[in-house]
């Protein structure tokens, strides 16, 4: 009995932590359709997003491994009130037009501050489990996915009611709950090791030594590519090439996210059975066969089948892959 109390009282310690992940995901995924269309109301050409994509996506690669290095040294919750701020910070700056032709800067600068929620997040649900790794992994999972398919419906009425900026402002707003909410999350002990203490850049040599490693960290390049092309460039292509509404846009994303909030556990009930190497192999198969089919599509019903195909084999190959890793 005193064990069932501790579990209830860990569980409610814990509860604005899972909070701070579901904003987080709402507000990832309010974005996913909004900011691409709202570049294009801009008058941005398909060239010029595709820039801000790159941007974006360079300033992670650089920034992310420091910030998750650091936040082995450092409070965790820190790093999430400061990216979840930032993140609310800039994007409210998209919203004021004088800030329009400094676009590229503010991207690189969100790319480099933003990313640091990612790492402390995953570390920070290591340091909180309870009741199994696996177990937590897989809560923290569902519900920042959760977020992902409320948000996307929810930024898309708002445009469609009011504006772009007001749905981006509501972005900022979510986040900003959540960078407050980071006050009542359990710290965490962290630990950096026992004995003499290395250097990051020391730490990082010593990883990418390992064989094993090298390759599973090679493998997410090509999976961090395919979700950039889907992410960034399938709200423009529902809504100029297939004829979608705005709204339109948001619903299609919304029923891919719920297709893989539905099978990423099978997949991974498959990998335990199968082996995680053959199922993540399946799944990078079958995904690009659906990517294939989405560049077919003509109507929104063949679109959104395609998509739904293309998230129920994509999404299980992040949890996957960071299994693979801890495994090595």
């Amino acid at each position: 009995m005193p064990s069932r109390s501790i579990l209830k009282l860990n569980a409610a310690s814990t509860l604005p932590f899972y909070a701070v992940i579901l904003l987080w995901g709402f507000g990832s995924g309010l974005l996913t359709p909004v900011l691409p269309l709202y570049a294009r109301s801009l008058g941005f050409s398909i060239e010029g997003w595709g820039l801000l994509v790159t941007v974006y996506a360079a300033s992670t690669f650089i920034f992310e491994w420091m910030w998750g290095a650091l936040s082995d040294r450092v409070d965790r919750r820190a790093f999430i009130a400061a990216g979840l701020l930032s993140g609310a910070g800039l994007i409210y700056l998209y919203t004021l037009e004088a800030f329009t032709p400094l676009l590229y800067a503010l991207q690189f600068v969100r790319g480099a501050t933003f990313i640091m929620v990612g790492p402390a997040v995953k570390a920070l649900v290591s340091d909180l489990n309870h009741g199994g790794i696996g177990l937590s992994m897989g809560l923290y999972s569902s519900v920042r996915r959760l977020g992902s398919v409320i948000g996307p419906v929810v930024g898309t009425l708002i445009e469609e009611t009011w504006s772009y900026q007001s749905a981006l402002l509501v972005y900022a707003a979510v986040y900003l709950v959540g960078a407050l909410l980071t006050v009542v999350i359990p710290r965490a002990q962290t630990h950096v090791g026992e004995g003499k203490s290395s250097g990051i850049l020391e730490d990082a040599m010593a990883l990418f030594r390992i064989r094993s490693i090298l390759i599973l960290f090679a493998v997410p390049v090509i999976v961090y590519m395919g979700n950039t092309v889907i992410g960034s460039y399938l709200p423009i292509y529902a809504q100029e090439i297939v004829g979608m509404s705005t709204v339109g846009v948001g619903a299609l994303i919304s029923v891919g996210n719920v297709a893989g909030l539905l099978t990423t556990p099978i997949f991974g009930w498959l990998s335990d059975r199968h082996g995680k190497a053959s199922v993540v192999l399946a799944c990078f198969l079958l995904s690009t066969a659906a990517m294939f089919g989405i560049s077919l599509t003509a109507s929104p019903l063949q679109l959104t089948v395609s998509l739904v195909l293309f998230t129920m084999c994509f999404s299980p190959l992040t949890p996957l892959l960071l299994a693979m890793l801890s495994d090595a």
